[in-house]
């Protein structure tokens, strides 16, 4: 893909430095935190000027929430469940440090992977959008987890400290906001025939019915041995092994880890089980929503 730089491979520049993660920060809207090396005038161009078709998919998600797991089924699904041959990274499109004129000379069919709130998309509202949106959700202690472990890895001039990150995590001072106000942006259009919601934790627990469902809604008739074996290849120890082949930056600066439900009982003292219950009955009291926090589910 000429001209693309994989989001993971960008952040190399980050790594090799004395600059902390977050001192490379711009913002957009109400102070939202971009992702370090985004320009603000990238991302405002992509949603007022990005034209959405009918061939686009964007996998959605908040940080840490399954969105490299769900490109790799997607890939697999376009694949006919065959080991893919292009690196993750070049399949699914980061296009946050893209500028507009550079993501219209991306190859179709294209799959975009998109970590915005809904209100900041690219393209425009999705309800209103041609294009099709698979949005998943995980609960916010391993998110919190995650997301500490990833920005750990990265950061350099400033240590983080969990206690301190956590309540960042809780009042969405980190990259892409609030996880909470996130998810609550999107699950209130999950009704809309072109958005697929997906519980992180009921993936794990029913690899095949996810599968089943991903490739129903982008209108894929697969048999179910097919089915089962796309299950079977996206294991997240598969996925890697496919992804370390490749030298891919997901795997060589964990973007891509564990894949497990349940790591945050390492971290979690009662206060902070404490401090992010509250936060959830705040942002989500007035939903459906519930969150599987349970005991850790190797895939």
């Amino acid at each position: 893909m000429t001209g693309y730089v994989g989001l993971a491979d960008s952040a190399e520049k980050f790594l090799t430095g004395s600059v902390s993660f977050y001192d490379t920060c711009d913002t957009i809207g109400d102070g939202l935190l971009l992702y370090p090396g985004s320009k603000k005038q990238d991302i405002v161009d992509h949603c007022e000027k990005f034209a959405a078709r009918p061939s686009h998919v964007f996998i959605t998600s908040y940080l840490r929430s399954g969105t490299n797991w769900i490109s790799y089924i997607v890939q697999l699904i376009r694949n006919d469940g065959a080991v893919p041959e292009v690196d993750l990274d070049h399949f699914a499109v980061s296009i946050d440090e893209m500028t507009q004129e550079e993501v219209e000379a991306i190859e179709f069919p294209r799959v975009i992977k998109w970590h915005f709130p809904y209100d900041h998309v690219a393209g425009g509202p999705p309800h209103q959008s041609p294009a099709k949106y698979i949005y998943s959700y995980r609960n916010p202690r391993d998110v919190a987890v995650s997301l500490f472990l990833l920005n750990k890895g990265l950061e350099r001039v400033h240590p983080i400290v969990w206690s301190e990150f956590l309540d960042d995590f809780i009042s969405g001072n980190v990259t892409y906001g609030s996880q909470l106000d996130h998810i609550k942006s999107w699950w209130e259009h999950r009704d809309s025939p072109n958005i697929l919601m997906l519980s992180y934790e009921r993936m794990k627990k029913d690899p095949v019915g996810a599968v089943q469902a991903i490739s129903t809604f982008l209108g894929y008739q697969l048999s179910q041995k097919l089915i089962e074996e796309i299950a079977a290849n996206s294991r997240i120890d598969k996925m890697k092994k496919n992804l370390e082949s490749f030298n891919s930056a997901l795997t060589k600066y964990k973007y891509v880890r564990k894949g497990v439900v349940g790591e945050w009982h390492n971290y979690f003292g009662p206060e902070d089980i404490k401090k992010l219950d509250a936060a959830v009955k705040e942002k989500l009291g007035d939903t459906d929503i519930v969150f599987d926090y349970g005991d850790t589910i190797d895939q």
